[in-house]
């Protein structure tokens, strides 16, 4: 990473960490200095993990836990605009995305790493290419499909927020799922004091059946604040689509 941050000209610091206080610390500098500096870096954690208890470290011998990573990577994230790079070579580091919900910003734009354990002997043979190829032809697809794709896993935010939409879509506003959303709703609003009648209901129905009815509005909300107000690059006549066609399938 040195030889290659001399030629091709861009910052790179290898900081050994011995406390949690210090990832601490360094990872708020790095959110400071993509705020003010317009940093937008690709962090490379090579350590232990854990599925349960995190990502270690060793001079301590305990676990920064998923959720605080979470937050303090999610820090960085937002004053990148939604540009940052991680590559976890820990076993179980994928588990990082476990804290992840549409209702805030994603932490990372994109996460490399392991869903289960990995062998030092992989990440030794395997990771230096991968960065060789990374930065000697600029595509990070390319290099992690031939070098790390066996061990390791693609986190991608506009993906997770394409699939958790249509699933959403699919158990909420369509099909059995959709109805039975939509008579709960029904029951509430007749418990509030409406005359329950037949005509009464009808109208109501109507009204939810409209009203839980997704369009782009739903989209954008969901994209707006997951993707930090990036461009997103598919829309609700495509979400849809891709739902009609696997329940055709």
């Amino acid at each position: 990473m040195e030889d290659h941050s001399r030629n091709l000209g861009f910052g790179f610091q290898h900081v050994p960490i011995k406390s949690q206080n210090e990832l601490v610390k360094l990872l708020d500098e790095l959110a400071h200095h993509a705020k003010v500096n317009n940093m937008k870096p690709l962090l490379h954690f090579d350590t232990h993990g854990n599925k349960d208890d995190g990502l270690y470290i060793d001079g301590e011998n305990v676990f920064i836990d998923w959720n605080s990573l979470s937050k303090k990577l999610r820090a960085i994230n937002i004053h990148t605009g939604n540009n940052l790079a991680v590559v976890g070579a820990t076993c179980y580091g994928l588990h990082a995305i476990k804290p992840i919900t549409l209702s805030t910003a994603t932490p990372f734009y994109l996460l490399l790493s392991p869903e289960e354990q990995v062998s030092v002997g992989f990440l030794e043979k395997n990771i230096p290419s991968f960065y060789r190829s990374l930065f000697e032809l600029g595509s990070i697809d390319s290099a992690f499909t031939h070098h790390i794709s066996e061990e390791f896993k693609f986190y991608h935010c506009e993906k997770m927020l394409f699939i958790v939409i249509a699933r959403y879509i699919s158990q909420q506003c369509k099909g059995k799922g959709g109805a039975a959303r939509r008579e709960k709703l029904l029951t509430e609003i007749m418990s509030q004091g409406m005359e329950n009648t037949a005509e009464n209901r009808k109208k109501v129905r109507k009204i939810l059946k409209d009203g839980l009815r997704p369009d782009q509005s739903l989209n954008d909300r969901f994209a707006g604040r997951f993707l930090i107000g990036r461009q997103c690059s598919f829309n609700i006549s495509e979400l849809l689509d891709f739902i009609e066609s696997s329940d055709a399938a």
